[in-house]
């Protein structure tokens, strides 16, 4: 491994905004949590450290005073600011709220060079009093909001990097280039010649499986994992029934012409009978998923491998106990590989472009492992998700035709039931598009505003093929805030 930064997550959000800004400059880093020993630090061999902090202005109880001591420089963003100058003698004031946008001024640094003043949202701050050690860094209406060390690379500022951010991220570059001395090496060919030097490491004789949910990430994966064993990977992928229109077959086609050695298990009937009757939809994920898991536990468990090449990404750090409980696992006692386990979204996209993927797979949406199954509302029958399947296809037909759909997050189509004309339940289409927005460190789902052109246009194809189709609605309710993290 070459140089690099390493980022400590004292908050997930940010620790991942920082990071994927980084890496985005060719600067590579690592995400660790921020209780990690420090002895695994220096172990790292990093050539600096940034400390990512939230902005409620709460100092982080698990900042160790020892990794000021292990001689890496080190920018303190967001609470971890307060902490840090503490440590250094510094003494923080009582915390004041703004929640406003306010000028914060720069003063001359190895780390602020062109850099004056900054509008910036603030949430709550704490003014710092400076020691005989430390120089203030940046004010904020007269008050200290930044400090540095006089002769050690150590610099604190309380406040954090926002989308679009030039000042913060001329600051991080000041300090990882300029500071630490980090060299612009990281990128797709980097990575994929690593990943391929570790999947040959991890298995220099014998064969790897790959299970494939038919979404990027494992698709990206399988490649990478092609590349370096050729027809020693075997690939298993499990049409549950419940996926898009045509996706089986596209699936199919493209990765069996790349040459992957794959194996596809039908399970409609299985997974079908599983949900006959089901009408919650909690009820309806746990048996999807129960029975995902047993089809890939009879499959597998007839199968030769010596290395499972499983297609988990993210950062651990930002892994969420809910995902690992929606996600199936392969029950192995032979060694597991994580080829985009640090990866984000955006940087696993850009490597399927570099292995020479299409965009119609690099740029896909996000699709559950229950797929359409929860896109029924009520019970889910083979005849409502072949209605669903079609509503999908023409919905994302005239997004695609109109030019819209690298300008949403998502968009699809949702089956409900009514009463309707003196029928007890009649078929309801919603149709569903967002973009993303972001909030500090944090994304919410805003509902897009659609051409009425293209609404009308598609209710017209809908009732045509299908008369009995009692309504179709658009949802204009707005979605959850998700960290960033989970957006992608």
């Amino acid at each position: 491994m070459r140089d690099q930064i390493l980022v400590l997550g004292f908050d997930p959000s940010y620790a991942a905004l920082i990071a994927s800004r980084l890496r985005a400059e060719k600067i590579y880093c690592k995400i660790l949590p921020g209780d990690t020993p420090v002895e695994r630090l220096v172990a790292e061999e990093a050539l600096g450290l940034v400390l990512a902090g939230g902005i409620s202005g709460s100092e982080p109880l698990a900042l160790d005073g020892q990794l000021l001591r292990t001689g890496m420089p080190v920018l303190a963003l967001g609470d971890t600011a307060v902490a840090v100058a503490g440590l250094l003698g510094g003494q923080a004031g009582e915390a004041r709220t703004i929640n406003d946008v306010d000028t914060l001024t720069f003063l001359p640094s190895r780390i602020t060079e062109d850099l004056g003043e900054s509008e910036r949202m603030f949430a709550t701050v704490r003014p710092l009093g400076v020691s005989d050690d430390l120089e203030p860094l940046a004010e904020l209406d007269g008050e200290v909001l930044g400090v540095m060390h006089k002769t050690l690379d150590i610099f604190a500022l309380q406040c954090q990097l926002e989308q679009n951010d030039p000042d913060i991220m001329s600051l991080l570059l000041q300090f990882c280039l300029g500071v630490c001395g980090a060299t612009r090496w990281w990128g797709e060919d980097a990575f994929i010649s690593k990943a391929r030097a570790d999947i040959q490491a991890a298995v220099p004789e014998g064969n790897a499986l790959c299970v494939m949910s038919g979404g990027l990430d494992s698709g990206v994966c399988a490649l990478l994992a092609h590349r370096a064993l050729g027809s020693r990977l075997q690939c298993v992928f499990v049409d549950t029934g419940l996926l898009r229109e045509g996706e089986v077959d596209e699936f199919s086609a493209y990765y069996q012409n790349a040459g992957l050695n794959l194996r596809i298990i039908q399970a409609e009937e299985r997974f079908l009978q599983a949900l006959k009757g089901v009408r919650k939809q909690e009820e309806k994920r746990a048996r999807v998923m129960d029975t995902l898991q047993s089809v890939l536990d009879e499959t597998v468990g007839s199968m030769n491998f010596d290395l499972l090449i499983r297609s988990t990404s993210g950062s651990s750090l930002l892994s969420d106990t809910r995902d690992a409980q929606r996600h199936p696992h392969v029950n192995t006692d032979k060694p597991v590989l994580a080829p985009l386990a640090e990866l984000f979204k955006e940087e696993i996209r850009a490597v399927g472009e570099a292995l020479g993927m299409p965009s119609e797979l690099t740029r896909m949406q996000s699709f559950p492992w229950t797929g359409l199954a929860l896109r029924v509302v009520g019970e889910c029958t083979k005849e409502k998700l072949d209605l669903l399947r079609r509503a999908d296809a023409l919905f994302g037909e005239e997004i695609r035709e109109s030019g819209l759909a690298k300008r949403f997050w998502k968009y699809f189509a949702m089956l409900y039931e009514a009463p309707y004309q003196n029928r007890e339940k009649a078929p309801v289409i919603a149709l569903r598009a967002v973009t993303a927005s972001h909030q500090g460190g944090d994304v919410r789902a805003l509902p897009a505003r659609l051409p009425w052109d293209l609404l009308e246009r598609y209710t017209a194809r809908m009732l045509s093929d299908y008369p009995g189709i009692a309504k179709i609605v658009y949802d204009l309710t707005p979605g959850d805030t998700l960290q960033q993290s989970e957006w992608q």
